[in-house]
């Protein structure tokens, strides 16, 4: 892999939510935070003053990267003599990141159904690029319309790969952007993508995309995003090509896009349409102006409609981007603090279409969770769509195979899940029960141990109460629930109110955290060969106590004595998703049961010692990781040979680890040197 001062521009992941990231894209030495949308600047409006002004784009709305048409230039004599003799940052007076493009698109214009493309040497116009100083170029691909057949669209993608391949020999100071293209074709756009990035290059549009937005076939869309970033990788930045409505980015980034363009804004405003954050309006049949912009906040419908032409368009245009701001900001937000479902799943009520994309991110869930966090803040669903999360399947996986610490033979089961976090329904299902009757949760997740109610997703989750679920969320919970009444002799209902329905002469159950701390590991860690996690780290001949907290009572460290007096500390319970934190004698024992690639990340010899001192991971220094490693997961640090360095928190999952060039992987909590020390 090569180091990042290598290259001319790096990307650096983190903070994933589902597919989505947060990102930062740097080229030389100018950064651009992801998801970003870049507008796209027409040269010819440019000439005539019309549209907004770039550097008004940048100090204003804060859009630090644009897009504008190379070929479009380079076909004007007086714009292209100007662009050479001041460079296209110069000519257009913005200091951000500009990306130009090649006339692809003005083939598909120009073009159409019959492939025709645009009068221009595909090297030629890498050269141009390079000439007007583009920090990031655009090869001249072919453009796959979507009813294109399986044979021509990979005769197209091959001639896309062909032209890659000698643009990057006349390429020299700019990042080379080559599209993934394939048509409707899954398996060819999984090809490109791979293409791409065998590559090597540092930017991957998603192209050919255009004609299903315009004809609403955003549930192809979705298949088509998934396909391609599965060949491209979760390490390379992807540029949704134009894709500019406000309606469409939240489902874009869930699926993993990071960079978007937009002439929409422009297009809508010398309509007369007006941007709303799911559909479009005509101005001349709106009765007020329902935003609050420094467009709107002053003025009425009447009051645009009453000027010129090209003033109307200013304003429509800078309304429509404040809009677009407004909508990547909260998606940005939202990523970060782990709810983009949340926003997803509001967009899927403004269409019909979309609503139909949602559902069919339910096809694709398999690719979610290989990107999604293994934990976030909060678990919150309002209908079936919400099946497509990798919670529901991580969860059921886990259940089918976990085994309680000790065999019971009769269920309690509390059929309410919104009292479930009760101290109530604690004490209930706990405290006084007779011992050998398991307490259990139904809930939408599936029939969740009490044991482990503390977990995410269990006690972070947010449902309609009970009666209140749609007919695919009750059909889903009834489904995982029937195999739980098939393990027990007797299943006992309750439904949270009054007393539990359980024969008198109740007893308090004895060690009670400790059954729970164990049910933690299980699930969280699973099995070390024949043995479970809590077999593994809870050793013969030490003395374990649980330390918890005064004010709820919840777990909160673990500590071990060892025969000879020594106390150590053996794990650390994280209070806001209720996983436990590795400490060092932990992370020992697990790595003497296990044997490579499980929970290791692998790194290059030479940075392992600086690993041992406590310092995080880097990315660009890891040679191989367990494939089941996501974001959040606790994880060994080991060398070649695998000797232990350290133990911290996965930061990305294993694919962007491995693959990645830039961006911590792992953060160190505890490492051999440190420990020694």
């Amino acid at each position: 892999m090569s180091d990042t001062e290598d290259l001319i521009s790096s990307f650096e992941v983190r903070d994933p939510d589902l597919a989505g990231r947060l990102g930062t894209y740097t080229i030389k030495g100018k950064k651009v935070e992801t998801p970003e949308l870049m507008p796209v600047v027409n040269p010819n409006r440019m000439v005539r003053g019309a549209g907004v002004p770039p550097s008004e784009l940048l100090e204003n709305f804060g859009f630090r990267m644009i897009i504008t048409n190379s070929y479009i230039i380079r076909r004007s004599e007086d714009i292209n003599a100007e662009v050479l003799r001041k460079g296209i940052h110069g000519y257009l007076d913005y200091e951000g990141v500009v990306m130009t493009d090649s006339g692809t698109f003005q083939s598909y214009i120009y073009g159409g159904r019959t492939g025709g493309e645009v009068d221009v040497d595909p090297l030629e116009i890498v050269r141009y690029q390079n000439a007007i100083g583009s920090d990031v170029g655009t090869i001249l691909d072919r453009f796959t319309v979507p009813d294109r057949d399986h044979e021509a669209a990979a005769e197209d993608l091959r001639i896309t790969l062909d032209r890659a391949r000698s643009s990057m020999e006349v390429n020299h100071n700019m990042e080379l952007a080559v599209p993934i293209q394939g048509g409707r074709h899954t398996d060819l756009r999984t090809s490109s993508g791979k293409g791409v990035r065998d590559l090597g290059v540092g930017y991957a549009p998603i192209g050919g995309v255009v004609p299903l937005m315009e004809n609403y076939e955003y549930s192809l869309l979705v298949d088509i995003i998934v396909s391609s970033k599965r060949g491209l990788g979760p390490s390379i930045p992807a540029h949704l090509f134009g894709a500019g409505h406000p309606m469409l980015l939240p489902l874009a980034v869930a699926l993993g896009c990071d960079l978007f363009d937009s002439a929409s804004y422009a297009k809508f405003a010398h309509d007369d349409r007006y941007m709303t954050r799911f559909r479009t309006l005509r101005i001349g049949e709106m009765l007020n102006l329902p935003c609050s912009c420094p467009v709107c906040a002053t003025r009425g419908p009447e009051d645009i409609l009453d000027m010129e032409k090209d003033d109307r368009a200013g304003l429509l245009s800078r309304h429509n981007l404040w809009v677009l701001r407004e909508v990547l900001d909260e998606v940005r937000a939202a990523v970060k603090e782990g709810t983009l479902w949340e926003i997803v799943e509001r967009s899927a009520m403004a269409n019909p279409s979309m609503y139909s994309a949602v559902r069919r991110m339910r096809e694709h869930t398999g690719y979610l969770e290989e990107n999604a966090p293994r934990t976030l803040r909060r678990f919150m669903s309002s209908s079936g769509l919400s099946l497509a999360r990798p919670e529901f399947l991580r969860l059921r996986e886990r259940l089918s195979a976990f085994e309680p610490p000790e065999s019971m033979k009769k269920a309690l089961v509390l059929t309410d899940w919104t009292v479930s976090r009760s101290y109530r329904a604690d004490r209930a299902m706990w405290k006084e029960h007779p011992e050998g009757i398991q307490p259990v949760i139904k809930t939408p997740l599936g029939a969740v141990p009490f044991d482990i109610t503390d977990m995410y997703p269990i006690s972070q989750s947010i449902f309609p109460p009970p009666g209140s679920l749609d007919a695919e969320l009750e059909s889903y919970m009834d489904s995982l629930y029937q195999p739980l009444i098939r393990r027990y002799d007797d299943v006992i209902e309750w439904d949270g109110r009054g007393d539990p329905p359980v024969a008198p002469g109740m007893n308090n159950y004895r060690d009670l955290d400790m059954r729970r701390a164990r049910s933690i590991l299980r699930m969280q860690f699973g099995k070390f060969g024949e043995k479970w996690a809590d077999e593994v780290l809870f050793k013969d001949g030490g003395s374990i106590s649980i330390l918890t907290s005064r004010r709820t009572g919840k777990i909160r460290n673990i500590m071990e004595t060892g025969p000879d007096g020594r106390k150590d500390h053996l794990l650390s319970m994280r209070a806001e998703d209720g996983h436990f934190n590795l400490r060092w004698l932990a992370a020992v024992r697990l790595h003497e049961a296990s044997s490579p690639p499980l929970l290791r990340v692998e790194v290059e010899e030479g940075t392992g010692e600086f690993n041992a001192k406590g310092f995080n991971v880097f990315c660009k220094f890891v040679i191989d990781a367990d494939k089941s490693i996501r974001a959040g997961d606790d994880v060994l640090v080991i060398g070649r040979n695998d000797e232990l360095y350290a133990v911290g928190r996965a930061n990305v999952s294993s694919g962007t680890m491995v693959n990645g060039r830039s961006g911590i992987a792992v953060k160190v909590r505890d490492g051999a040197v440190k420990r020694a020390g």
